[in-house]
């Protein structure tokens, strides 16, 4: 399955945690990149789940990639991703174990905001694999989860 999914770039920050300054959060951001992805999760309450991060400055990167919900869950998954800074938006339904490519160029600014929906109507912790291309990922399948 292939995306346009531009703020899946941020998702990266939120597996390092978001720290406060801007040139921590893009040295985080490369070594994300650098690592070939990273796991998120998303507390998911009564089957739905949300999640806003902070404006990042991330600089204008291009970011190409995939995610995809940890098989070990169950049902499937809508998720929609937009970021009101740019044009960027995602709308997907997905099974767990399927990749969902993405190729965005990013703008100077982003902010993700995330909005999940499962299947099944009860409490969870949703993890994801966001896996990035990178130099040093180009030797293994960045959909697949190191």
């Amino acid at each position: 399955m292939k995306a346009s999914f531009r703020p899946i770039v941020l998702a990266l920050l939120v597996v390092a945690g978001v720290p406060a300054s801007g040139h921590a959060q893009i040295a985080d951001f490369l070594q994300a990149v650098n690592r070939g992805g990273g796991w998120i999760s998303l507390d998911v309450v009564g089957g739905r789940g949300t999640y806003e991060s902070a404006t990042v400055p991330i600089g204008g990167l291009r970011v190409k990639g995939c995610f995809q919900v940890w098989e070990g869950h169950s049902g499937t998954w809508s998720v929609y991703a937009q970021d009101p800074h740019g044009d960027g938006e995602l709308d997907v339904r997905t099974r767990p174990g399927q990749p969902v490519e993405f190729d965005y160029k990013t703008g100077m600014q982003a902010r993700l905001e995330v909005n999940v929906e499962w299947s099944e109507p009860r409490d969870t912790t949703l993890y994801m694999w966001v896996g990035i291309e990178g130099l040093s990922s180009r030797e293994r399948d960045v959909c697949k989860p190191a």
